[in-house]
């Protein structure tokens, strides 16, 4: 895993230090740091190497073959395959040479035949043409900065800032924000700064950005299901994934393992040690007993004869810890398990450089309590619409945040079903609490499936596992220089996964509900069923309990009415009401007002200031 950065010039700007970018990045490749320029200056590149394959100094980047450049990062785990197949002369062990000799015998036909996770820009000198790629599914992040003078890309935003200054903020980006807990791609809080899309390729030319997807992630959907028995089914998933797992333990270092408990990573822990690699276990608790899965990750640990470390995120280190958010994520974001995520990255950094983790199972399976509500509008939208007004006489959350999806026409359902999961602001409240907030809500640019439950899977795939979970984790690890690999997002697993007939994905009934039943099967042949068909937890902590206890008045700080208004131009009356009702109660507004707290963080680190209310916002 690394760190990439760089710039491609046209005008007559002044190149940007690329040892700005070294220091910057430093912590997602501590082991090595260069850079290139081209002789008139015009490109240049800029790495930091954490090493996990050869690890000589052969294979630092950037990687040079004839008059082509590379900086990238990421991992290829069919660099082998590749290098077999176009019997390439390789000089040194690592992917990264791969990556060059495939261009040179494919050209961009090169991109598809990658497998892995990766963020790449390559520079051909002689065609005086640079190659932006991320992978497939947005494992690895890429962002980009474009200019009239010129185009500047990094793995994190913090190095766009440093170098483009002063930065113009986009209003709208806040709503998003509130109304998802994240800003979807392509934008960014920023103006004219863009992540490239997974899938996706910019071809940067003097005067000329093109961009195309070279694997376009709505052709999944579009492939003829499975017809074939259930166990057939369980027979190619198991394949399929006993290869991705395998794939990810290639490396030169020693590789351990996220362990929730939970479903996904113990499945990925199963064919770990099914291979014969009894990966050292890392998982995190919290002192509150109805949020702690120690006990059950434990339990998979031992079963499977593994090393097993744990350590527990109080509110005391939460709250010396949120503070450095923004520093993590250089904008806004709300996902509340950054906290979690940050603290087991940490404890696994100490013994090992690589770890597997589970994330991708719950998008692809259906493992979330979104699905279910999904299911129950497709089946009988016309008697809920017609009863859902009835609804605001009844004083339950869900009941409201029912009604408030009833309203809806079903092409919005699935980012609001999302919000309204998630605990978020629905776009009418946004309304009411900022007047600056767009008339049309934020839609996907992305054609989804017909049925309302697959639209919600794809949603989610397109948009929640790029765009909140991968980049948590991304951001979250490489604070400590450790690489995450994630064999559930293998692309021929996903690609298998996306043929399971949404019949097998169904959460099975119950109490409490079975979730991903396939997956589930599969954890069977491992662990006994007792602890495999348990209630799903997620990876969350107890911010309701926290924000009423010790970290109150850091939020009553930065969620502050007053705060809240001359950073953003919000509704003090409406935020007002929030607290009142949180302090009454309706405890499930934490969500809420975390996203509150975040926007304020970030407005008094960066010193934002977006356009008022109108006279009126008391």
């Amino acid at each position: 895993m690394c760190g990439v950065a760089g710039y491609f010039l046209w005008g007559e700007a002044e190149p940007p230090d690329l040892h700005v970018a070294l220091h910057l990045l430093a912590h997602r490749g501590p082991d090595a740091a260069r850079t290139w320029q081209s002789p008139p200056g015009s490109v240049g590149l800029a790495h930091t190497r954490l090493s996990i394959l050869d690890l000589s100094e052969a294979a630092h980047q950037p990687l040079h073959l004839g008059a082509t450049h590379l900086v990238y990062n990421g991992e290829i785990y069919n660099f082998r395959e590749l290098a077999q197949e176009g019997g390439f002369p390789l000089t040194t062990r690592s992917d990264t040479e791969v990556i060059l000799h495939a261009y040179h015998r494919w050209g961009e036909k090169a991109w598809e035949k990658l497998e892995g996770m990766f963020a790449f820009a390559l520079y051909d000198e002689g065609e005086q043409v640079l190659f932006l790629v991320r992978d497939p599914l947005g494992i690895k992040p890429l962002w980009v900065a474009e200019t009239a003078y010129g185009l500047y890309f990094a793995s994190e935003l913090k190095v766009l800032k440093a170098w483009l200054k002063p930065l113009s903020h986009r209003p709208e980006a806040l709503a998003e924000f509130l109304h998802l807990g994240f800003i979807p791609a392509p934008h960014s809080w920023y103006q004219h700064i863009y992540k490239v899309l997974p899938g996706e390729v910019w071809q940067v030319r003097p005067h000329r950005v093109e961009k195309r997807f070279y694997y376009d992630r709505t052709r999944l959907w579009q492939q003829p299901l499975l017809s074939l028995p259930q166990p057939e089914i369980e027979a190619l998933l198991a394949e399929k994934l006993r290869r991705a797992v395998r794939a990810h333990l290639v490396s030169d270092v020693p590789v351990g393992l996220f362990l929730s408990g939970g479903t996904d990573s113990s499945l990925v822990a199963a064919f770990a040690a099914e291979e014969g690699h009894k990966l050292q276990a890392f998982s995190i608790g919290f002192a509150e007993a109805s949020y702690n899965e120690l006990p059950y990750a434990c339990e998979v640990a031992r079963i499977l004869s593994l090393p097993f470390t744990e350590a527990i995120l109080s509110a005391k280190e939460a709250l010396t810890l949120i503070p450095r958010l923004p520093e993590w994520f250089d904008e806004p974001f709300g996902d509340v398990s950054a906290l979690p995520t940050y603290l087991v990255s940490r404890l696994a950094s100490q013994s090992v450089k690589v770890v597997l983790a589970g994330d991708g199972g719950d998008e692809l399976f259906w493992g979330y309590g979104r699905y279910r509500w999904a299911l129950r509008l497709a089946r009988a939208p016309s008697f809920w619409r017609t009863g859902g007004q009835l609804l605001r006489w009844w004083p339950q959350s869900r009941a409201q945040r029912v009604r408030k999806l009833l309203a809806l026409p079903t092409s919005a359902l699935p980012e609001h079903i999302f919000s309204q999961e998630e605990y978020a602001f629905s776009w009418g409240e946004l309304h009411q609490l900022w007047a600056d907030t767009p008339t049309e809500p934020w839609h996907t640019p992305f054609t989804l499936p017909s049925t309302l439950p697959e639209a919600q899977a794809a949603w989610d795939f397109l948009h929640y596992l790029p765009d909140d979970l991968l980049t948590k984790v991304d951001r979250a690890s490489m604070q400590h220089s450790l690489e995450v690999r994630v064999p559930l997002l293998d692309k021929t697993w996903v690609e298998l996964a996306w043929r399971v007939p949404p019949s097998l994905k169904k959460p099975l009934p119950g109490a409490p509900p079975q979730y991903k039943p396939l997956l589930r099967a599969l954890l069977k042949r491992f662990l006994p069923a007792s602890l495999v068909e348990r209630k799903k937890w997620g990876f969350t902590l107890p911010l309701a309990q926290w924000l009423q206890g010790p970290l109150a008045d850091w939020a009553r700080t930065y969620a502050h009415p007053t705060h809240l208004y001359q950073a953003y131009g919000l509704n003090p009356p409406e935020v007002r009401a929030l607290w009142r009702k949180f302090e009454a109660g309706q405890t499930y507004l934490a969500g809420r007002l975390w996203l509150l707290a975040q926007a304020g963080v970030y407005a008094e680190r960066e010193a934002t200031t977006l356009p008022r209310c109108p006279a009126g916002a008391k």
